[in-house]
């Protein structure tokens, strides 16, 4: 997995551009992408998914492939139980249902939430929703993750088995870009990619 920025910019409207600087990031590897609130963390990561299409320059994904986002807030279910949640990974990426099933029980266990397996999310905190995202995703297993501030709001335990599941599923094989102010995914990190600021007008 290889993602590539060159010469890439994006403009919101005739006032603001955001510029990124030139950069490789080859998977299996686990990058931070850091810099202040506005520095465009979240908008590089709508680049790379193909959400959003650049002004200028490109953002290129190679192989092409769909990837699985972890967002501050991951819409989830909330009538279904946090078992039927994280099944959903694996499903949506054609594992038949015994696979499934163990891809899912695993990342539950590793991110501390398989004790709430048959609970109903609406029942669930914050904390452990936002760690329920995560074990989807790692349970479809892609090659490529993309996280906005994944450790956000959790308290020190939740966030310290966050970055380790985001670790473990780049060591396992993925390509895994988390946008984040927080310098423990930092310090878990292969590569820091960092932006600065509002990076030209």
């Amino acid at each position: 997995m290889l993602v590539q920025i060159v010469g890439c910019s994006i403009d919101f409207g005739s006032i603001r551009q955001l510029r990124f600087p030139d950069a490789d990031f080859e998977g299996p590897a686990l990058v931070a992408l850091m810099g202040p609130s506005g520095s465009g963390k979240t908008t590089l990561l709508g680049l790379v998914s193909g959400r959003l299409t650049p002004s200028g320059g490109a953002v290129d994904v190679e192989p092409k492939t769909k990837p699985d986002w972890i967002l501050q807030s991951s819409p989830l279910l909330t009538r279904r139980s946090a078992l039927d949640n994280v099944l959903l990974g694996p499903r949506l990426a054609g594992r038949p249902g015994p696979q499934a099933f163990d891809r899912a029980r695993s990342a539950m266990r590793e991110l501390g939430v398989w004790e709430l397996r048959d609970q109903p999310v609406f029942r669930l905190s914050g904390g452990e929703r936002q760690r329920l995202a995560v074990a989807r995703a790692m349970a479809r297993g892609a090659q490529l993750v993309l996280a906005d501030e994944p450790t956000a709001s959790l308290d020190p335990t939740a966030r310290a088995l966050v970055c380790l599941a985001l670790r473990r599923a780049a060591t396992h094989g993925a390509l895994v870009l988390v946008a984040t102010h927080d310098d423990h995914v930092a310090q878990s990190a292969d590569a820091i990619y960092r932006l600065e600021g509002d990076p030209g007008v």
